[in-house]
């Protein structure tokens, strides 16, 4: 039985935008009148995983989507842990890069060896099954983190740019003092991991969105944004407020937004998984609502780590974005960021004052519209998942077979 596989990097975001690729790529092959894929996923984070892509789906495809197709999903727990080798867990991303160093090889030996062979996958249903993951009909890639070996893979960027592009900008760019000795060390793995790509989709915004004398590669294809655009929400809020929105990744930090939401007279909202964390204190200050209830009039703006998802997010829906400034000790790719978001204005890195950052992001969020609509004048599009969708179903329409 054919299927597709997943591979993605760290964080909330990859791992449920590569499933919202793969959905859409299997409702495009069944729009040209072939059969639906299953969909097998390594299963990085136990628990928060299964049900952030459960809210995903129903929040950024349909409810209907998940009803109809949710037993063609598939976890599969061995090769998330293996995969699970190789995310940043650490504060310093020197120690990541390190940590690559140390472990990539072995991961990827011990991936190629679990993919070659029957194995046990568990869909969302809870269904166990076992199967011969050597079928793979092609692999959809986010940021991809290890090399597979599977036939006909697919690489997004996600926005962030490959991996072994960002490092060598990394170790060019005088603004970054990571340790530039283990970066150039990091590199040919960072090549590796994405060799052999049928196509790698790079997204506009993007990372190099800043470098107009970026090469692209030979079979490099631009789409708008990685993300379904967000639906609108019309549920009555307390009140209007900014919505604070962490990824999985470790070290974000806090900052005065609390104080400075206050001032304004508005309301601080986040996802209750996320307020769970918080101190008491701060807990008390926060209303509890969904990632998919952003696009509601009553939000304003977002705090939010500078990820592609959060940009894309807050640009899409008209909605200020404020993120922390770039650490020293921090992916490489969040200061690549800061100079897209502060070029093309997509939003505020905080500095000193956050009431005054949180004013200039509002101001900000006015010119977005303009923004977007030059991206659809472009693309025909603001959604680059069915965009990409329509360009890897383009590629295999031969190959896919009815079955």
């Amino acid at each position: 039985m054919q299927y597709i596989n997943t591979t993605f990097a760290y964080g909330n975001g990859p791992f449920s935008r590569i499933v919202d690729w793969a959905i859409a790529i299997n409702d495009e092959i069944e729009n040209r009148g072939m059969q639906r894929l299953p969909i097998v996923v390594p299963l990085v984070y136990p628990e928060k995983q299964e049900r952030i892509i459960k809210e995903d789906i129903s929040s950024n495809t349909s409810y209907d989507s998940l009803q109809k197709h949710s037993a063609e999903i598939w976890f599969d727990k061995a090769q998330g842990k293996i995969l699970a080798r190789l995310m940043f867990k650490e504060k310093d991303y020197s120690e990541y890069l390190r940590l690559l160093i140390k472990s990539y090889l072995q991961a990827e030996k011990d991936i190629q060896k679990h993919l070659d062979g029957k194995r046990e996958i568990q869909n969302l249903e809870g269904k166990v099954d076992i199967i011969d993951l050597r079928d793979c009909a092609f692999q959809l890639g986010l940021n991809n983190r290890i090399q597979t070996g599977l036939p006909n893979q697919f690489y997004t960027a996600g926005g962030s740019g490959p991996f072994n592009e960002v490092l060598k900008q990394a170790i060019l760019d005088k603004e970054i003092t990571l340790d530039k000795k283990v970066m150039l060390e990091v590199l040919p793995i960072a090549r590796r991991m994405i060799e052999n790509q049928a196509i790698i989709f790079s997204n506009e915004p993007g990372v190099f969105s800043y470098d107009e004398l970026r090469q692209v590669h030979k079979n490099e294809v631009h789409t708008p944004p990685f993300i379904h655009f967000p639906k609108p929400d019309f549920t009555k809020l307390a009140g209007k407020g900014i919505y604070l929105l962490m990824t999985g990744i470790d070290g974000v930090r806090e900052s005065g937004i609390y104080n400075a939401v206050s001032e304004l007279g508005m309301l601080v909202y986040a996802p209750r998984f996320y307020i769970d964390n918080l101190s008491a204190e701060i807990r008390k200050k926060t209303i509890p609502l969904n990632p998919n209830q952003i696009n509601n009039p009553s939000i304003v703006a977002q705090y939010a780590r500078a990820g592609w998802s959060t940009i894309w997010l807050s640009h899409m829906a008209e909605k200020g974005f404020i993120t922390p400034p770039y650490q020293k000790t921090d992916d490489p790719e969040m200061l690549f960021n800061e100079r897209v978001i502060k070029k093309l204005k997509l939003g505020v890195i905080i500095k000193d004052s956050s009431r005054d950052s949180l004013e200039k992001a509002l101001q900000v969020a006015q010119t977005t519209r303009e923004y977007n609509q030059g991206l659809i004048q472009k693309y025909g599009t603001l959604d680059g998942i069915n965009y990409s969708a329509k360009k890897v179903v383009d590629y295999l329409s031969r190959g896919i077979k009815n079955h």
